[in-house]
């Protein structure tokens, strides 16, 4: 688990006006951890900056013409021209936008061959259907297990680089902002983050209209729905899949890809339909809490204490006193304040993450002022537990969140009590966001923990936070 100390916004490091990248239309990111969205490449051509829209798609498209070059003539695996074609397939996470899954430090990586080999087998499928559209690789993640949105967004930060630094190079030189010279872009300048170990690298923005969310990987309905807004793939999807009455994400890609690879005219009608409905993530609607994220860490948040009212030395009783206060304070501003507004699209809830990332804003600002460690899941994502507080080795304090409508009783009977142990320790809070479909859920965790408590065993602890919606301040009584 990466370990997140200290977030640092881009605009709070260069000293840079919010409104500025506002209305530069630019994603303010984080310079030490990455932000779960990614670059669908879908969204180029409809991108307002013109760079994008210009000269960005152009040098796509003219490099995945290459590649389905390559892919047309080759005759076997392996031969010169599909060595020719995986020379453009670089799949290293370029560590410059911030994007991703990535942990603390924003390090990137490479993939494994073999992902770049299933990519180009499904390339040479469609390209031999007839279909020759150098977009059809930003469809790789609905057709390969291992293939991820993260991987094209990476794989197309490193296509267009030139023009994401050109683009950073303007910005920035409006702004005063120093620039450097860096090796993986000769054409441009790059302003540099230098980190709390001394070790610098390039920056690059990115623009907001051109990132959509990473969906998680139990979340298979984000990927699919703009091509299932077709109701002939649709149909075709539904048939495949036939009864089975809860389909996994790999049986449903495999229907999804069976029924965009029948035919030619299958797999442009498939492409057509993501085109049309795929949009951006929208800062308005914040599905993922991103933006309020953004706000708290910028300009704080009221109602922190100082770090005199607690002795963290004495271990982890102590701990897991603040970190009831950090979830007392969330709680009284999503119940008795406005918060909870930031946890619903109009009449639908938020996803998960969403009060997660805001909630871990309110701790870490809390935990700034207390010196205290805590680690999210890595890139303040979903994951294996939402957050550990640390003071030392041994104290720990372990914080998981789920929404009253997913898997509350396996998630504090099962799921909880699994993190303890792999994290060694016996403190642990278990957060349940109310969005009003709890049903008898709370009864039944209550009973286990009592269960547990009657046994001599420590049990965790449950906190639930109401996130309905409220009336107004002015209309209550």
């Amino acid at each position: 688990m990466a370990q997140v100390k200290n977030p640092t916004l881009f605009s709070s490091y260069f000293r840079v006006p919010l409104e500025a990248l506002a209305a530069a239309g630019l994603i303010d990111p984080f310079l030490d951890v990455d932000v779960p969205l990614f670059i669908d490449p879908v969204l180029l051509e409809k991108s307002s900056n013109d760079t994008i829209n210009t000269t960005a798609i152009e040098r796509f498209r003219n490099h995945f013409q290459v590649l389905v070059r390559m892919l047309a003539i080759s005759q076997n695996e392996n031969d010169a021209a599909w060595k020719g074609a995986r020379r453009q397939l670089d799949l290293s996470e370029p560590p410059e936008n911030g994007l991703g899954y990535g942990g603390s430090g924003r390090s990137g990586s490479s993939r494994p061959d073999d992902i770049r080999e299933a990519i180009l087998r499904t390339s040479k499928e469609i390209i031999t259907l007839g279909a020759s559209d150098p977009e059809m690789i930003s469809l790789m993640g609905f057709f390969e297990e291992d293939v991820g949105p993260d991987t094209i967004s990476d794989l197309t930060t490193t296509v267009i680089l030139d023009d994401l630094a050109k683009i950073t190079e303007d910005f920035c030189r409006g702004q005063d902002i120093p620039l450097y010279d860096f090796d993986i872009c000769a054409t441009h300048k790059l302003p540099r983050y230098v980190d709390s170990r001394g070790r610098s690298s390039p920056l690059v923005l990115v623009p907001e209209d051109i990132v959509r969310e990473l969906p998680i990987a139990n979340d298979w309905s984000d990927i699919e729905r703009a091509a299932m807004e077709n109701a002939r793939i649709r149909d075709r999807v539904n048939g495949l899949l036939g009864g089975i009455i809860q389909p996994t994400v790999a049986e449903r890609k495999r229907a999804l890809r069976d029924a965009a690879l029948q035919s030619s005219a299958d797999f442009d009608l498939f492409l057509t339909a993501v085109k049309e409905n795929t949009s951006y993530y929208d800062p308005n609607l914040d599905a993922l809490g991103y933006y309020k994220v953004k706000a708290i860490i910028a300009n704080g948040f009221p109602g922190l204490r100082s770090a005199a009212g607690y002795n963290l030395g004495i271990g982890a009783n102590e701990i897991m006193r603040v970190v009831y206060d950090t979830i007392a304070l969330f709680k009284r501003h999503v119940e008795a304040g406005n918060l909870w507004e930031e946890l619903w699209i109009g009449d639908k809830p938020k996803k998960e993450r969403a009060s997660q990332l805001i909630y871990y804003a309110i701790a870490d600002s809390f935990c700034k002022a207390n010196d205290l460690d805590i680690s999210p899941e890595a890139n303040m994502g979903g994951g294996p537990i939402d957050f550990k507080f640390s003071r030392g080795y041994s104290a720990r304090v372990l914080v998981e969140m789920k929404r009253s409508g997913g898997t509350v009783v396996h998630g504090y009977e099962k799921q909880l009590e699994f993190y303890k142990t792999a994290s060694q320790t016996d403190f642990a809070i278990f957060v349940i966001i109310n969005y009003g479909d709890l049903g008898n859920k709370l009864n039944e965790i209550r009973a286990i923990q009592g269960g547990r408590l009657n046994n001599g065993e420590r049990a965790s602890e449950i906190v639930v936070i109401d996130a309905t919606p409220k009336r107004s301040a002015s209309k209550r009584k």
